[in-house]
């Protein structure tokens, strides 16, 4: 029944999207970045867009960049019904 009535509040509840960068946020060409969204909220589903492009779908994942510049990592997540979004961008150094 508990369980039941989590369902419930987590579906009407509005999910928030948060992206953490685990360590330091200077991050080197071919150097593993972790990010993970654990500090979302009322999620259900994670979909990670890296450069408009959707390719995970955890909320833990480790990204590594082949070229310096600008980044953009955008979460989308939602918990049935209701979705919620933010962008975190990282620039990648030689």
């Amino acid at each position: 029944v508990s369980a039941f009535a989590f369902g419930l509040e987590s579906c009407s509840s509005s999910p928030y999207a948060c992206i953490n960068v685990e360590g330091n946020d200077t991050v080197h060409v071919h150097q593993p970045v972790t990010i993970d969204a654990y500090c979302s909220t009322h999620v259900e589903q994670y979909n990670w867009e890296i450069n408009n492009d959707s390719v995970f779908f955890t909320p833990r994942i480790t990204l590594t960049f082949s070229t310096t510049g600008e980044q953009d990592i955008f979460l989308l997540v939602t918990n049935g019904s209701k979705t919620s979004g933010t962008t975190k961008k990282l620039m990648i150094y030689p």
